[in-house]
């Protein structure tokens, strides 16, 4: 290094500029967009700080440079290369996410196509911290945080790069540091490197010890002394740090070709970065010798599909465990079904590899898991999902029979036009012209609306093993929402402006009978298009309150009127004859009382009553996330439908005695 550059210390290290690898998802070639998924809650190591964990959200991810329509995307983070535009910045569930559009220049054109093809698939973002808190070894943070660890209350997004060399290559968003530490240490005011060791006065002591107090004493004189780099200093500092770390990985590499290492063990050494030239030879001689042992056994690894299967298993024996009912459980799930939420904690660290599990509390356990791997949160969400599934094979709500399935694809107003009273057709004479009659736009506005619940499986129900949130909750609240979905579908059958003399659809007061049936039957039948055109409406289900249900059966099993003064005398309305579908359902017993029924046509002769879907999805969405803060995991069930009377002339009713 040049004599002139600074001593870094831990302060400036802090607020240098930092990478992260991000992950490209929902890329579309047609329309030359695609998303990021670029930063997280989860902790990461940090060479100054032992730990490095970002708050995301709205108020502490700082978008200016965003607002101000200077936040580029570029290639290989070079400030010449610009080849998108940021159309949209958010957080959402303490993950940050941005929706890229590429520009259509040469070199745009080129990298896109790389994009798709697949060959150019790395993400990292540039950031840099303006406001954080430092949690010293033994400390606890407000929230729980442990320390060592440097917390970044408030960063700024710089840029986003589509990189040929992603700073960290895993799946997912993980973060790494711009600098390696070798950086750091040759950043000394022109003494040789003995000496510039000794200006690393804020190294943490690896031994777990505390700082001597020469060091200690320095960091306190330090303190409200900072000055804050300037642009140029950190440009220079970023790009001495992308020279360093591109040489440490250049020479990496051509270690382990020279001595065909495997590309595992190389990915291993690429993403450490305290692996120096020095230790990825101790690295390399180490795998050398291992590979020349005359009976070393084969390593066996876990593939994905045996992680897959096991995961498989152990969300059905919980689920079996805690009352749930599963035709063909997945193979091996009797081995799970005695298992504590803690075990499944503690499996799940030592397939990712933590070491020192034995020693840990339940607390702790549950700490390590949902902040150092995912799949204690993957299991907990695929077991809400099953759940969520059982609560609709099991309640009982009748609305799905009688009403119209309709989708809209936003929240905007759409229409549902209706047969309109059209003119009848005029008999064109030989040459004649036709002529035009007016349109009647008749219309109903259909537009969706958001219903939804959530809860928490907190830690402390972990700790527990209080799994009901996850086996009875979602099952319950799914069957929360079906029977909502029945209760408004019934409100809408029964609502009073359906129904008058003027319509034709209200019949005479009477209790149900042949003669009461068969005069709303006809009733239906009866209704017009216009002034003179008849309809002829089938009439397809008969609905009734449950105190209804035995008549209703008797009259339509019976081949004799029930009301007949002997048995010769033939009964219209039995279900061979009529095709009459019964349908009951007790929620009309409390809005519309124990007399009232009614009478909907045939699905597709003429609409009824709808319930739209957002996009067709008929089914509530659940979804997990991590819960930094409180070491739990979210739940949430929403669901976007609406519910409307799109025509009358296919609805019935009579209101009983």
């Amino acid at each position: 290094m040049p004599s002139q550059s600074k001593t870094l210390t831990r302060q400036q290290a802090a607020k240098a500029p930092r990478m992260r690898a991000a992950s490209l998802t929902n890329f579309n070639a047609s329309e030359r967009t695609a998303r990021l998924s670029f930063a997280s809650e989860t902790p990461v190591r940090d060479y100054w700080y032992g730990k490095e964990i970002l708050r995301v959200s709205d108020s502490s991810m700082n978008t200016e440079r965003f607002i101000a329509g200077v936040m580029p995307i570029l290639f290989n983070h070079d400030r010449d290369k610009v080849i998108a535009r940021v159309d949209n910045i958010w957080t959402e569930c303490s993950k940050a996410y941005a929706d890229i559009t590429f520009d259509d220049d040469e070199l745009s054109e080129r990298i896109l196509k790389k994009v798709e093809s697949g060959s150019l698939r790395g993400v990292s973002v540039m950031y840099n911290i303006q406001n954080y808190s430092i949690i010293e070894r033994d400390e606890t943070s407000a929230d729980g945080i442990e320390g060592p660890a440097l917390i970044a209350d408030k960063w700024e997004v710089l840029e986003i790069s589509i990189v040929s060399v992603p700073a960290d290559a895993a799946v997912g968003v993980g973060r790494s540091r711009l600098y390696s530490p070798d950086v750091f240490r040759d950043m000394g005011d022109g003494a040789g490197a003995e000496e510039a060791e000794e200006t690393e006065v804020e190294k943490p002591n690896p031994d777990g010890g505390e700082r001597s107090a020469e060091l200690q004493e320095e960091k306190n004189n330090y303190e409200g002394e900072e000055k804050e780099m300037t642009p140029e200093e950190r440009a220079a500092l970023a790009a001495e740090a992308r020279t360093a770390e591109n040489q440490r990985q250049s020479n990496i590499r051509a270690l382990c070709r020279e001595l065909k290492i495997e590309e595992k063990d190389m990915e291993a050494m690429l993403k450490d970065e305290d692996c120096t030239m020095e230790k990825a030879n101790e690295r390399a001689l180490a795998i050398l010798k291992e590979r020349m042992k005359p009976t070393a056994p084969p390593k066996v690894t876990v593939t994905q599909d045996e992680a897959d299967k096991k995961r498989t298993a152990i969300v059905d024996g919980l689920f079996l465990r805690h009352g749930g009912i599963l035709e063909k459980p997945a193979d091996g799930a009797d081995e799970f079904r005695n298992c504590r939420f803690a075990d499944v904690a503690r499996m799940t660290l030592q397939d990712a590899g933590e070491t020192g599990i034995g020693r840990m509390t339940d607390r702790e356990l549950f700490a390590r898991a949902l902040t150092t791997t995912s799949a204690l949160s993957a299991i907990a969400d695929n077991l809400a999902h099953k759940s969520l599934s059982s609560g609709y094979n099991e309640v009982a709500t009748t609305y799905g029979a009688w009403t119209q399935t309709g989708s809209n694809t936003d929240f905007k107003i759409a229409k549902r036009y209706r047969i309109y009273d059209a003119m009848a057709p005029v008999k064109i004479p030989e040459g004649g012209e036709f002529s035009y009659s007016e349109l009647l736009d008749e219309s109903v506005g259909v537009q969706l609306a958001t219903y939804g619940d959530a809860t928490n499986f907190t830690r402390e129900m972990m700790i527990n093993d209080d799994l009901d949130v996850l086996v009875k909750i979602p099952k319950l609240l799914r069957t929360s929402m079906e029977r909502y979905k029945n209760h408004l579908a019934y409100k809408a059958l029964i609502d009073a402006n359906n129904y008058s003399s003027a319509k034709g659809n209200l019949g005479t007061a009477a209790a149900l009978s042949v003669k009461s049936l068969g005069e709303a039957k006809k009733l239906m039948r009866k209704q017009k298009l216009g002034n003179n055109t008849v309809l002829n409406i089938v009439p397809k289900y008969l609905i009734i309150p449950a105190a209804l249900e035995t008549v209703a059966e008797q009259l339509l099993t019976s081949t004799a009127d029930p009301e007949g003064k002997n048995s010769g005398v033939s009964n219209p309305a039995n279900r061979t004859r009529s095709n009459l579908e019964l349908i009951v359902d007790a929620t009309l017993d409390e809005l519309s009382g124990e007399t009232a029924y009614y009478l909907v046509a045939t699905k597709g002769m003429v609409d009824t009553i709808e319930v739209c879907y957002l996009n067709g999805n008929a089914a509530p969405i659940i979804e997990t996330g991590t819960d930094f803060n409180n070491l739990g995991i979210n739940f949430r069930m929403y669901h976007d439908f609406a519910i409307n009377v799109l025509d009358t002339r296919g609805l019935v009713k009579n209101a009983g005695k």
